[in-house]
């Protein structure tokens, strides 16, 4: 379904990143911020990205020494094909909780502002469909279509964020440090899960070409960090801290303040549509990476067989996870584990740097076929 070959190229990789970042800016971490920063929440933004950024230009420095290789590729040249099966097993478990976990926050999400009449069920096994359809076209389908889809969604939240602007209220900044320091900091250390996805950039190197990995890592956390700054800003110049932690659904929140008279009504239903296509184009392109993973890992032939199984499970999990009403994106272990994402590919590429496993044979026939 999905081979080693150049599938797309550097503004695609972009924008289905930038998407990663986006959905969690959709569901939780304008709130989340607020609730370790206080009005100071619009630094954890920045430090995280200014984080980021160093996390990668340690990790694209590294990667000289690797070639096009992907994590699995990695992790086989490291130790052999019993240590690629063990990681790759590990990837696989963790992106299937991510899925999981997302897919029952959009159900939710989507079930209460526009499908609140539904059960969880249905709004779910609505996710679920457009998941398994995709996988069945592969990632290239969905990182084209994100090319287009992307930055209409975006556009969007930046025409919601501009709607209330007049009223914006600067004394909700003070004071200046929040919650204080040590606050902030906590939050910056869980909030750069936000970022998960690196572990995604680091399976996507062999569907481009390997010379435009810093190209799409550094938009990719320029564009996002934006983002995610001023959807922090955005909601605390809103709502003061005192009401912003209570605040669920925060771009739905900020859509519905905002008044145009009797002429234009139902803005929020503007956030229902970003929130679907941010949904589909995350669910679809998350899942279709855990059947790439699964088959690279364990050497499939083919990996059509295992669509339907690991889309049954993913829907189990993440109907239990709303089954007891419980907000996991919410819950500071779950914000621990995310942050696997960018554990995982710093560790593999640091030992595959000092191997240089790009130099062994695999690494220059994947740089010929791109």
């Amino acid at each position: 379904m999905m081979k080693n070959k150049i599938g797309f190229g550097s503004w695609e990789a972009t924008a289905l990143m930038v998407n990663f970042v986006f959905a969690n800016i959709m569901l939780v971490f304008p709130r989340n911020v607020v609730n370790f920063g206080g009005s100071a929440c619009w630094t954890i933004p920045i430090i995280i990205t200014i984080i980021a950024i160093c996390y990668f230009a340690l990790l694209a420095r590294l990667y000289k020494n690797i070639g096009s290789l992907d994590l699995i590729d990695i992790s086989e040249c490291i130790g052999g094909r019993v240590f690629k099966v063990i990681i790759g097993l590990l990837i696989t478990a963790f992106l299937v909780f991510v899925v999981s976990i997302f897919m029952g926050a959009f159900t939710q999400t989507l079930k209460i502002i526009s499908l609140n009449k539904s059960t969880f069920k249905y709004v779910e096994m609505l996710f679920c469909v457009g998941m398994v359809i995709s996988a069945f076209y592969g990632i290239e389908s969905i990182a084209r279509i994100s090319a287009y889809l992307v930055p209409i969604i975006v556009f969007g939240f930046i025409l919601i964020t501009i709607g209330v602007i007049p009223d914006f209220r600067l004394y909700n900044l003070f004071p200046i440090l929040g919650e204080g320091i040590i606050s902030i900091s906590k939050g910056s250390i869980l909030k750069l899960n936000v970022f998960f996805s690196f572990i995604i950039l680091f399976l996507m190197v062999p569907f481009f070409k390997k010379q435009h990995l810093k190209k799409v890592g550094y938009s990719y956390i320029i564009i996002s960090g934006l983002l995610l700054l001023w959807s922090a800003l955005s909601f605390i110049l809103i709502f003061p801290y005192e009401l912003a932690v209570d605040k669920k659904i925060p771009i739905f929140q900020l859509a519905r303040h905002i008044e145009f008279g009797n002429y234009i009504q139902r803005i929020e239903s503007i956030s229902v549509l970003i929130s679907s296509i941010c949904a589909i184009i995350f669910l679809g392109a998350i899942f279709n990476f855990i059947i790439y993973v699964l088959e690279k890992s364990l050497d499939l032939k083919q990996s059509k067989p295992i669509i339907l199984p690991i889309a049954i499970i993913v829907f189990s999990l993440a109907y239990l996870s709303k089954a007891y009403n419980i907000d996991f994106l919410g819950i500071g272990i779950v914000n621990s584990i995310l942050l696997i994402g960018m554990i995982i590919p710093l560790i593999l590429i640091i030992i595959g740097s000092i191997k240089k496993v790009g130099l062994s044979g695999k690494g220059d026939k994947n740089e010929q076929k791109t």
